[in-house]
């Protein structure tokens, strides 16, 4: 599954929770059994995955919270996305 469909939205699963620890998000992937870290634009994106958005929703997140215009970090956060997906720790919506 690839994150580009413009009507999908994503969600984090909810089963998964992160706490934060010197600056990082870290949780544990039960499933896979491994450990996950995330900071800056990528724990931001986490947090916004606690309810359905779409690609271009998280888009306009990120370029709100940061200085980054839309087709700077699209293919940043579709990379993203599409890791989270593959690691099972987010599904559509």
């Amino acid at each position: 599954m690839t994150s580009r469909n413009p009507e999908v939205a994503y969600v984090r699963r909810p089963e998964l929770h992160a706490v934060e620890m010197d600056g990082e998000l870290v949780m544990m992937g039960q499933e896979q059994g491994e450990y996950y870290g995330m900071r800056d634009v990528a724990a931001s994106i986490w947090h916004h995955l606690a309810e359905p958005r779409t690609l271009d929703e998280l888009v306009a997140l990120v370029c709100e919270e940061y200085t980054v215009t839309a087709e700077d970090c699209r293919d940043d956060i579709v990379a993203f996305l599409d890791d989270l997906l593959g690691r099972k720790l987010v599904s559509a919506a």
